[in-house]
């Protein structure tokens, strides 16, 4: 199995080893692959909000793209962790653009999440975000990784991004982890690299990563069809 840096900051391919699972029964009959989608959260004061995640074809339109503007669907995940715009255009647009759509739930550092999506030759690419909970607008998350092509077990380390949509302001009545989140200060800029928790103002330096490190490590695990 490979593991894959995002933005290419590792040196080499690290090899691990994953057992293969049995797709759930009521899982056999949807077309294409089945892949098993595992989120680990790797920060020690982040926790992450529910995930999302579709798959789409090559020259759909990706859940976010850096140096781009954020769909409200985005701003709604990075300022609040609300994945109910991705999951509402997914039941709309399931079989069309979107081949498939899957959850999981809040991942706390150092937890791990799992859940199994279908990818087909039509919708190969598979898209995935969430919150950065205890961020203005900060979010993870997925973009145009191959599922249909997997072969084996592969990991790829995921990186923060700021979704450029409110200032990184760090203050009380703007981030949704201290229960005072419904206020905001519109920035009106575009998805960049996460520059951080300052640690200054209501956000203490607990909630800080390291900026040129994963945030996440995600591993997509292709399933054997039970029986077979």
């Amino acid at each position: 199995m490979r593991v894959r840096n995002l933005l290419r900051t590792a040196a080499s391919m690290t090899a691990l080893s994953f057992a293969a699972a049995a797709v759930p029964a009521s899982a056999q009959d949807m077309p294409g692959k089945a892949v098993q989608i595992t989120v680990e959260n790797l920060t020690s004061g982040q926790p992450f909000s529910p995930s999302f995640f579709s798959t789409r074809a090559a020259d759909g339109a990706p859940l976010f793209v850096l140096d781009q503007q954020a769909t409200d669907q985005l701003v709604s995940v990075a300022e609040g962790g609300n994945i109910g715009g991705f999951s509402g255009q997914a039941a709309r647009d399931m079989g069309m653009t979107i081949g498939d759509a899957a959850l999981a739930i809040h991942t706390l550092p150092g937890q791990t999440r799992s859940t199994v999506i279908h990818v087909d030759a039509a919708h190969p690419l598979v898209d995935g975000v969430w919150m950065l909970g205890n961020t203005n607008d900060g979010f993870s998350g997925i973009a145009g990784f191959d599922a249909y092509a997997l072969g084996a077990p592969e990991t790829v380390e995921l990186r923060a991004y700021d979704a450029g949509s409110e200032v990184n302001s760090e203050k009380k009545g703007f981030l949704g982890a201290l229960g005072e989140g419904n206020m905001r200060d519109p920035e009106n800029s575009v998805i960049t690299m996460h520059p951080g928790i300052r640690g200054d103002a209501d956000a203490p330096a607990s909630w800080q990563w390291d900026v040129n490190a994963p945030v996440a490590r995600i591993t997509f695990t292709p399933l054997t069809i039970a029986g077979s």
